[in-house]
This record gives C-alpha cells, structure tokens and sequence, in this order.
C-alpha cells in the first residue's frame, strides 16, 4: 500500500514521515498527480499539500477526478491541497483542516491566501514570504489575547490582502500600518508577541490531514467508489501523453518530452518511429475494433518473444524499459494485440510494403541487390535451388541466419514463429530464401567481391 503526499513550503518531506509513511513528492505542478497515479505501484491514497501557482501551470481539477475514478482516495489542505479539496469536495475528494472549510463556506475565497513565495528545491522550498491565511489566523490569536483591537486588526488584514502574495512579510505590514496610523502600542505589543504566537494555520492542516490519512488507511480501506462519469475528451487524452513519465534512474521521473526531444535530434529515426508509432496506433484501433482480446498464454508467448530478441533477461529488461510489473502487463497486452491484428492483416500489409518501400526510397537498393543475386545464382546453376537439394538442412540454415545476421538473438526461435516474424508463408519458403542468401554470399567469396551492403541505412548513428 503506497501513499503520496505532495509537500514543501508548508511541511517538509521529513516532517511528513513523523505523521504518516509516505512517499513524499515536490509541490504538485500541472500532471504530477496524474503521473503518481499512472506510475506508482501500489498507489492507494493521495494526499495534496502543496502545489505551484506560479511560473508553471497548477495541479488541475481533472487530474484529481481520474485519481478519484481509479479508486484512488485524494485528501487535500492548507494550500493548493485545501483549494482543489473544496472545489472536489462533492466529487469525493477529501478536504481537511480550517482553511479548507474556510474556502468551502466561502469565508475566504481567493488563492492568493495561501500562495506564498519559497526558496527553490536545494534549499527545501523554505517559505520567502507569510501566508494570508496564517495572518489571519495570527491576527485573530492576537485579538483573542486583547494585543491588538479590531480597527487595527482590520488595518493589518487591509495592507496585507493589497499587497502582492510574494512581498507579504510581517515586519512590512506592520511598517504599512504605523504610517497609516494604526495604534502604535497595539502595534508594537503585536511585534513583541510575534515570534512566539504567531499561529502557522497551513502547517497545523497539513499535520491534520496527514493524521487523518493514516487513521483512515490504517484498517486497509477499499478502493474510492465514484458517484461520477470521468467524461474522457480529446483536451484530456493530450494532457495525459504530455505529462506521462518514465521512472528514473536517479531519483524522480523523467519527462517523456525530454526523451523524445533526444529522438527528434535524429531527424531521420524520428520520422522512422513516428510511422512505426501511427502503424501500432491504427493496429491497436483496428484490435479494439475487432473486440480482441489476447489469453493469458499469449501474453506468455509475448513475454518470452520480447525478451528473447532483447537477448536480456526480465529484470534487465524492465529496468531498461523503464517499466514496473503493472506497465509490463499493460505493454505486454498491446504488443500482443499489435501482432494479433499483423497476423490478421497479412495481405494487406503484403499489397502496401512496395509502395512502403518506395516512399522511403529504399526499393533501388533491394532490387538491385535482389538482380545482382539473382545473376550470381544463374551463375552457379542453383537459382532453383530447394532446401532439400541444398545440402543444407533448414536448422543450420537457421543458425547460420541467427550467427550472421542476427547476431545474439533468435537463436531459439522456433522456425514457424521465425518464418511468421519475416512474412513467409511456413518454415519452408523462408529456408527456401536463406538457402539463395546463402550461396549468394558463397558466390561473392570465391570471387573475391563483396556484395552490396544488406542494410537499408548504414549511416552512423549517434550515439
């Protein structure tokens, strides 16, 4: 069972560990709980303390609904937290805390109540500025101690909602104050009484959800029930692929973006993807079309394909993948719909490769090699050649293919599943082809010639 909480100026990381176990992320920005609940094993809470409201979009509404509709329990309070959990609270997500009732009954009604200006990662995202929530909540302590009157109170509350979130600091207001002509000795008892009853409102919510959280999850609830349609529109599934993420080899996640901006670097192999990604997205469509559904030996036979060609084992694999046991069943389950509907589509894939291939302008370079064998075999009398006159029988044959030019993989493929992934008919056909390759480069050696290059791009690639 796995916890999130989003965190920084108005609680420390650490700080939250004293309350509940959790894993413990940055403040939430645009996709970030979208991309805990798509990459978090295990994920059954969320708990939203603080988030961006500056220089970066916000945590947006939605993302917290699709946490919801996967049965994800979401708790909010004291910042971004408190705002998204009254605007959600009808929705299921769970508002903690006296700010957030504050906003729900609508006695404060602003973000900029909670926003405060922080330092940057390094330095712990250490507050630069003082929340209006937590003057308010001081004031009001103040008043309560007969420190100060409501006209001054009223004056400081005045000066510090006109004044920009980032520049509110006490000593400030209470400067503002004096040149207005707030009671001087309210004032100053205000300034003696300051470091030690100054209320911190946001940070006692936080502690307060995550006390809930950890009472709440404690029996091991069931997953959250929606009451509610997630409505999934065409806006949505582009926020979705742009903020998904890869785990990361140090600590975090890695944009997506950042990847495919070292793709597009290659501009040749990106468009290369680009097309192999739109033929797996028709063929996942045309799957779902058809109502496919692979089995669970299929998903099997899959598995062992992949890491088979890979040449790597399962943990290898899922580490350089950058997949977790949850993405694997996911990826595992399209890759076998995408062979499902190739097996299915076989002679329409037939009818469009040579047209394919003169899109890329690679059909001179295979048809050229395609003559120059076809002469050398003449040559030698064998362009009629079978397997079973060759000499040859297809395992080797096999081997030989698998040794020179697919060199640490397939060496275990069985011959039918071999002949399917290469577009031959059966097992026969394809040895058939290997048996020509074969003399062809047998032909090229006694004569001392090197035949052309069987590559359809032999650039050097970066690295």
């Amino acid at each position: 069972m796995t916890i999130v909480v989003f965190c920084g100026p108005t609680i420390s990381a650490a700080e939250v560990q004293e309350h509940v176990e959790a894993v413990c992320r940055p403040p939430a920005a645009h996709g970030d709980i979208l991309r805990a609940v798509e990459t978090t094993p295990g994920l059954r809470a969320i708990g939203l303390i603080d988030g961006f409201f500056r220089n970066v979009p916000a945590v947006r509404h939605k993302e917290i609904l699709w946490a919801l509709q996967a049965g994800i329990h979401v708790f909010g309070a004291a910042s971004m937290g408190a705002l998204r959990a009254a605007e959600l609270a009808d929705f299921g997500m769970v508002g903690v805390g006296t700010i957030f009732e504050d906003l729900k009954i609508g006695r404060i009604e602003d973000d900029d109540e909670v926003a405060v200006e922080h330092g940057p990662a390094e330095l712990g995202y250490i507050p630069l500025s003082d929340a209006m929530v937590d003057i308010r909540a001081t004031l009001d302590a103040a008043c309560a101690a007969d420190l100060i009157g409501d006209e001054t109170r009223g004056q400081l509350l005045d000066h510090g909602k006109a004044t920009f979130y980032a520049d509110r600091h006490w000593p400030d207001l209470i400067r503002q104050s004096r040149i207005a002509g707030a009671d001087a000795r309210e004032l100053t008892a205000l300034e003696d009484w300051l470091p030690t009853g100054r209320v911190n409102r946001k940070r006692l919510d936080a502690v307060a959800m995550l006390t809930a959280i950890r009472q709440f999850m404690a029996p091991d609830p069931a997953p959250f029930m929606p009451g509610f349609a997630f409505e999934r529109t065409e806006a949505w599934e582009r926020d979705r692929a742009a903020a998904r993420a890869l785990s990361s080899e140090g600590d975090g996640l890695l944009l997506i973006e950042d990847v495919l901006d070292e793709l597009r670097l290659l501009p040749r192999d990106h468009a290369r993807i680009r097309r192999e990604a739109l033929s797996r997205a028709l063929a996942l469509h045309e799957a779902k079309r058809r109502g496919l559904a692979p089995t669970d030996d299929v998903l099997e036979n899959v598995l062992r394909d992949w890491l088979r060609e890979l040449g790597a084992g399962l943990s290898r694999t899922l580490r350089e993948s950058r997949l977790n046991e949850m993405e694997l069943e996911a990826f595992l389950r399209e890759e076998a719909l995408v062979r499902q509907v190739v097996d299915l589509s076989d002679e329409a894939i037939r009818a469009a490769l040579l047209n394919t291939l003169r899109s890329r302008g690679w059909l001179h370079a295979l048809a050229a090699r395609a003559e120059a064998k076809k002469r050398a075999l003449e040559e030698m009398g064998k362009d009629s050649v079978a397997t079973h006159t060759g000499g040859i029988s297809p395992a080797d044959l096999q081997a030989w293919f698998c040794r020179e030019l697919a060199p640490g993989r397939l060496f275990t493929v069985r011959p039918e599943q071999l002949a399917a992934r290469l577009g031959y008919d059966d097992p026969s056909t394809m040895s058939r082809a290997l048996l020509r390759e074969y003399y062809y480069r047998q032909h090229s050696t006694q004569k001392g010639i090197t035949p052309p290059a069987l590559s359809l791009d032999d650039r050097n690639n970066f690295p």
